[in-house]
């Protein structure tokens, strides 16, 4: 009785020993048995063409715009014056021509035609008609300057003087003469003259023989 037990435990040992060995082979030979693996042919890619590119005409050109004229619109200016501005004041009248700065003036030039040439004429104390004569005043006889005297005569006690030119039957001493007033050796009077004398006879026009030149005391 002692001895099947001990049977049986040795029989469980083999078939377990057994198992182990036959569960080690199955695993090598499964492992060696494993299938070969299968080539897999690769299937080359398939290469498209390609169409050439397409020519694409180019659009028509566009025309520009046409630019349309907008016509200026007119801008009125304001008057530059104001209307309701004043007109100016009216230009101040002429200044007044400055006062004589000698003390005669002249008057009654004229030139006539007589048998002889000569000027005469006479010195006023005043522009009254009844005036008096000035005596032993210096009147000279030259040309337009008033500073030449070519000769010199005195006034006479009523005031009277006398250039003669030419006496009757000698020629005609033609020219041009003026006549002033010298008081102190500097002139005192305006100028009287242009007279001109000339040779032409008493019925030319503009004969000129006989001058006369008055002055007067302002």
């Amino acid at each position: 009785m002692q001895f099947r037990p001990r049977g049986i435990r040795l029989a469980l040992g083999v078939i377990f020993v057994l198992g182990a060995l036959g569960c080690n082979l199955t695993d090598t030979f499964l492992a060696q048995a494993k299938p070969t693996p299968t080539r897999t042919r690769t299937v080359k890619p398939t290469f498209t063409p390609i169409p050439p590119p397409t020519a694409t005409q180019p659009p028509p050109p566009t025309a520009p715009p046409t630019a349309t004229r907008v016509p200026p619109t007119a801008t009125r200016r304001p008057p530059t014056r104001p209307p309701n501005t004043l007109p100016p004041p009216p230009a101040p009248p002429p200044a007044p021509p400055p006062a004589p700065s000698f003390a005669y003036g002249t008057a009654n030039l004229k030139c006539d035609h007589a048998g002889n040439q000569y000027i005469k004429g006479r010195v006023y104390n005043s522009s009254s008609p009844s005036a008096e004569g000035v005596a032993d005043l210096t009147v000279a006889m030259g040309d337009s300057t008033g500073t030449n005297p070519w000769v010199t005569v005195k006034s006479e006690w009523d005031g009277f003087y006398t250039f003669t030119l030419s006496t009757p039957g000698q020629p005609a001493n033609a020219g041009t003469y003026h006549i002033w007033l010298i008081e102190g050796g500097r002139r005192v009077s305006d100028i009287g003259g242009p007279i001109r004398m000339n040779p032409v006879g008493p019925d030319a026009a503009g004969t000129c023989w006989a001058g006369s030149v008055d002055f007067y005391r302002r």
